[in-house]
């Protein structure tokens, strides 16, 4: 999990606009950051699962990706919007995508 230092207040972020990158299951907006190290948000809605156990374990998954490719992305704030369907996907997949997303090799 991040710390919460790398969290995005994501209150302040989602009428923005920034650079949109859009996969199957992801849309991802780029904001810059005038901070020291990059911040990450994410917003799940009910559409992608009814459950919140479900909701929370993408958004853990979600978070544990960046933490482990926080040193490759630039200092920027990242606001990864999760599209329906993402929940039937499997881990492998659910990698992929956000490594093609954020052009992760």
């Amino acid at each position: 999990m991040l710390a919460k230092k790398y969290r995005l207040p994501i209150q302040e972020f989602v009428k923005k606009s920034g650079k949109a990158y859009k996969s199957r299951y992801f849309l991802l907006k780029i904001f810059r950051s005038g901070g020291k190290y990059s911040r990450f948000g994410i917003v799940i809605s009910k559409k992608v699962s009814a459950k919140a156990t479900t909701r929370n374990k993408i958004k853990r998954s979600i978070f544990d990706f960046f933490s482990r490719h926080i040193a490759k992305l630039p200092i920027e704030d990242y606001l990864v919007i999760v599209l329906s369907g993402a929940a039937e996907i499997d881990k492998k997949e659910f990698s992929q995508e956000l490594n093609k997303l954020l052009r992760i090799n």
